[in-house]
């Protein structure tokens, strides 16, 4: 049986916080989803947007995305498994298999893109050169002339300009994904050569971003590739180099005294806390920018490209020291000046696929 003391207790405790809601004109909140989802914290995709290409790999949490081989070796490719990178013959056809599983309520894009994994010129497009472009026969071929890597797709545009330095501007093909899509096969072929490229260029990978309509990038994954003649002989040559590369520098400063050669010259002391202990650890810079003219001859055309390049990159890298916006947008002024007049610059037939490191 109640105990009516309780009843009367709990009757004006109900009383008394009617009356201090009543006091501050409150309400008690209502719970909705909305508030829930106010309150999330989700990952949101990429802007690429304004940015160098990236070739770190990322997926975002809400997608699964991967890029693979369906076969390691066909004709005119090999893949080595030792350096993880793909080797493949001038004009070969190689087919890559993308498998995603996306949210819905987007539409979802592949975009297949060739850089350079040069830190340094990271800034620079790889573009075609002029012998190759030279081979391309009728009207359909001109407004793609200098995109190294070309699609077989039935379904696919070709994006970017030229002088892209940036993402959202760099050459690029991309193809649509079905609102369904698990996975899709993107062919490609490749028509030019790492060696016509210029030396900083040299070393490139194929970035494939999954992207929404918007361009925001929900994953990227990196495939090394090297475009050359004798493929196989230089995927053996380059397993070979990893391997001589992975003996340990002390055993061979051990032996060279016996063997009758000079021993090695060490270039740092690795001593801790010593004053030559290793490079010094790179750190932000402000810049004094006094602005100078220089006009040079040069004795060839491919060498006056390679000093504009050059130019670029020291300029690339101030930007990436200084911590001031300014500076940096008055930087990337020069750099924008500098490559306009590269551009300009026309390399003729004989030079454009030499691999001189003179010329």
């Amino acid at each position: 049986m109640a105990n009516p003391d309780d009843d009367e207790v709990l009757a004006n405790n109900a009383i008394e916080f009617i009356t201090r809601v009543d006091d501050v004109d409150g309400f008690l909140p209502t719970y909705t989803q909305e508030s829930q989802n106010a309150n999330d914290t989700t990952e949101l995709p990429i802007d690429p947007t304004g940015k160098y290409p990236s070739t770190e790999e990322y997926c975002h949490p809400n997608v699964t995305f991967l890029v693979l081989l369906p076969s390691t070796e066909g004709s005119g490719f090999v893949f080595s498994e030792k350096l993880q990178k793909l080797f493949l013959k001038l004009d070969s056809v190689c087919s890559f298999e993308a498998k995603c599983d996306v949210p819905g309520g987007h539409t979802f894009y592949l975009r297949a893109m060739l850089v350079s994994v040069v830190p340094e010129s990271q800034h620079e497009p790889v573009l075609r050169c002029r012998n190759h472009q030279a081979t391309d026969e009728g009207k359909e071929f001109e407004c793609i002339k200098e995109h190294v890597v070309r699609c077989k797709n039935e379904q696919h545009e070709y994006v970017g300009r030229g002088t892209g330095a940036f993402f959202e501007d760099r050459y690029a093909v991309r193809v649509p994904l079905g609102a369904d899509t698990v996975g899709t096969k993107l062919t490609l072929q490749f028509t030019c050569q790492n060696t016509c490229f210029n030396t900083g260029l040299r070393k490139t990978a194929l970035v494939f971003t999954l992207e929404d309509e918007a361009g925001h990038v929900w994953g990227r994954q990196i495939k090394h590739i090297k475009i050359c003649t004798n493929y196989r002989r230089d995927m053996l040559n380059e397993e070979k180099a990893k391997l001589v590369g992975k003996v340990p520098a002390v055993s061979a400063t051990r032996t060279a005294p016996h063997a009758g050669r000079p021993r090695k010259r060490r270039t740092h002391d690795d001593t801790a806390g010593g004053p030559s202990s290793g490079r010094r650890p790179a750190r932000s810079q402000n810049l004094s920018i006094e602005q100078h003219e220089v006009r040079l001859v040069m004795p060839s055309l491919r060498m006056a490209k390679r000093v504009l390049d050059n130019a670029i990159g020291m300029i690339s890298a101030a930007v990436l020291r200084v911590e001031d916006e300014h500076a940096k947008s008055e930087l990337m002024h020069y750099v924008d000046n500098i490559r306009k007049e590269r551009q300009n610059l026309t390399i003729s037939n004989s030079q454009c696929s030499a691999d001189s490191e003179l010329l």
